[in-house]
C-alpha cells in the first residue's frame, strides 16, 4: 500500500539543520558520489535499516530479505529497523538533525526532495552497479535525480486505476477495456451514466478525501504540466490541459452519476460500498487491490481496468526508495545491500506483497509470470511504462502548497463552492503566496 507521509515543509527541515549546524560535515560519512568508504579487511560493520512496510506480507518479505543477507554476509550486519508510516518524515528530521539517521533509509521520491537539497543524503550517482541503472527505465531515474544527483534507488510505484464490478458491468451489457484499446474519460463518464440506477447505487465512486495526488496525477494524461522552469522553485501555471481532469470528475458529480459522498472518503473508504453493489466502478491507487484480495465477499468478481486515456496514459511516478544517509560511515556496504534487495526475486516479493508496480523490468517478468491473468495485473504492469517524472515531485514548497492550498481548494471546487475560474486562481495564487 502507499503510505501516506505527515510532510512537513522544507523550511522545518532548514530549521533542524540551523539548530545543529554542521552535523553533516561531522558526521564521518562519505558521499556516494566520491569515493566511498570501505571498512578495513576483516572489519565488522553494523548497518542500520529503517523501513516503513507493514502490510504483513510485505514485512514478512523485508524481514526475510534481511535475515538472508546477514545469513550470507556474516562481516556486514544488517539491522532491521520498523517504522510507523504516518511518522517517517517527522522522524527523520529528527534523525538528521541528532546525526542519528539510519544507515539505509526507505522512503518515497515525493519526501526525499527536501532532505537531498540540505545535503542530508549521500549521492548515489557514482556507486550504482550498472545492471541495477540498467534495469530502470530512464524516466524513473528522473524522479529520484535532484540537482543531478542520484539520492534514491527506485523500488516500487503505484497508479491511479479503475476497478470494475464485472458482474454489474455485464449486467449493463458493458465490455471492459483491454489494454490495447483501454477507456477514455469520455467512455468512464458514459459507462458511469449506465451503471447509475438509482437509489444509492452509483456508477463510479472515487475517494477524494484529499484529491489533490490523484487529480494532479491524472492529468499528466491530458499534458497537465502545472509547473514549469526552476526544478526546486518552479513557476505555475494552471489551464484547460491541468483543468481536465477535476472538470470531468465534478460533471459526473453534478450528473449524479459519481457518488456524491466520494468527496469525503478516503481511497479505501469506498471498497464496502464497491463489495455491496452500490458501485460498479472505482478509482483508487492500485494498492488497493491487497485490500480487495483479503476482504471481498466471497462470490465478488472484481478486476482492475487499464490506465484512463485522455491524450495519452501517462501518471505520475512517485516510486518508493532507498537511500543512504550521508552520515552513514560505510555507505559502499549500504549500497552492497540495497542492490541485494533489489535482485529480482527480492522486488518482486516485496511489490506482490504491497500489490504495487516493481519498477525494474526483471521483477517485472516475476511479478507478471506471477500474477499472470489475475484481476487485470497484467494491464497494471503494462502500465510502468507510462510512469513519468512529474513536474512537481522536485519542488521543495509543494507539500506545503498541496496541504495549505490545493488540497482545500480542489475540495470546495469538487463540492459546488467555488467554479473552476476561482479553483484556477486559488491555486495559482497560492503558490505564488509561498514563494514569494
Amino acid at each position: 500500500m502507499k503510505r501516506r507521509l505527515t510532510t512537513l515543509s522544507i523550511a522545518t527541515v532548514t530549521s533542524a539543520v540551523l539548530l545543529t549546524s554542521g552535523c553533516i560535515s561531522g558526521s564521518g560519512g562519505g558521499s556516494g558520489g566520491d569515493a566511498p568508504q570501505t571498512a578495513a579487511p576483516g572489519e565488522k560493520v553494523a548497518l542500520t535499516f529503517s523501513s516503513y512496510a507493514f502490510q504483513d506480507l510485505t514485512v514478512k518479505a523485508t524481514q526475510n530479505i534481511v535475515d538472508t543477507w546477514n545469513a550470507a554476509n556474516p562481516d556486514i550486519h544488517v539491522d532491521y529497523q520498523k517504522v510507523d508510516p504516518n511518522s517517517v518524515h517527522d522522524k527523520l528530521v529528527t534523525q538528521f538533525a541528532g546525526n542519528q539517521a539510519p544507515d539505509i533509509i526507505h522512503d518515497e521520491s515525493a519526501d526525499i526532495a527536501g532532505f537531498s537539497a540540505q545535503g542530508y543524503l549521500a549521492d548515489l550517482t557514482s556507486s550504482l552497479p550498472a545492471d541495477l541503472k540498467a534495469d530502470v527505465p530512464a524516466s524513473v531515474w528522473q524522479t529520484v535525480t535532484f540537482g543531478g544527483k542520484i539520492t534514491g534507488v527506485p523500488t516500487i510505484a503505484q497508479v491511479y486505476n479503475l476497478f470494475a464490478n464485472t458482474d454489474a458491468l455485464q449486467k449493463a451489457g458493458i465490455t471492459p477495456p483491454t489494454a490495447d484499446a483501454p477507456w477514455t474519460w469520455d467512455d468512464l463518464a458514459t459507462n458511469a451514466k449506465k451503471l447509475t440506477t438509482g437509489g444509492d447505487v452509483y456508477g463510479f465512486a472515487w475517494g477524494l478525501k484529499s484529491p489533490t495526488a490523484g487529480l494532479m496525477s491524472s492529468g499528466l494524461a491530458f499534458d497537465g504540466k502545472f509547473f514549469s522552469g526552476d526544478e526546486a522553485k518552479p513557476t505555475i501555471s494552471v489551464g484547460a490541459n491541468e483543468m481536465e481532469v477535476p472538470n470531468r470528475v465534478k460533471k459526473m458529480l453534478d450528473d449524479k452519476t459519481m457518488a456524491p459522498n466520494s468527496i469525503s472518503l478516503s481511497g479505501t473508504d469506498v471498497l464496502p460500498g464497491f463489495f455491496g453493489g452500490k458501485y460498479g466502478l472505482v478509482m483508487a491507487g492500485n494498492y488497493v487491490e491487497a485490500q480487495i484480495e483479503a476482504k471481498a465477499p466471497q462470490g465478488f468478481n472484481w478486476t482492475m481496468l487499464p490506465l484512463l486515456k485522455g491524450t495519452g496514459q501517462n501518471q505520475a511516478a512517485g516510486p518508493q526508495t532507498l537511500s543512504i544517509a550521508r552520515q552513514s560511515k560505510h555507505p559502499a556496504e549500504a549500497m552492497k545491500f540495497i542492490a541485494y534487495f533489489m535482485k529480482a526475486e527480492n522486488l518482486a516479493k516485496i511489490a506482490e506483497g504491497d500489490a504495487l508496480i516493481p519498477v525494474t523490468t526483471s521483477a517485472s517478468a516475476i511479478v507478471k509470470k506471477d500474477l499472470a491473468g489475475k484481476h487485470g495485473w497484467d494491464a497494471i504492469l503494462g502500465s510502468s511504462a507510462n510512469l513519468v517524472d512529474s513536474p512537481w515531485n522536485k519542488a521543495t514548497k509543494f507539500p506545503q502548497w498541496k496541504s495549505e492550498t490545493a488540497t482545500p481548494a480542489y475540495q470546495e471546487f469538487l463540492a459546488g463552492k467555488i467554479d473552476s475560474a476561482t479553483l484556477q486562481k486559488r491555486l495559482t495564487d497560492g503558490w505564488t503566496k509561498i514563494n514569494s
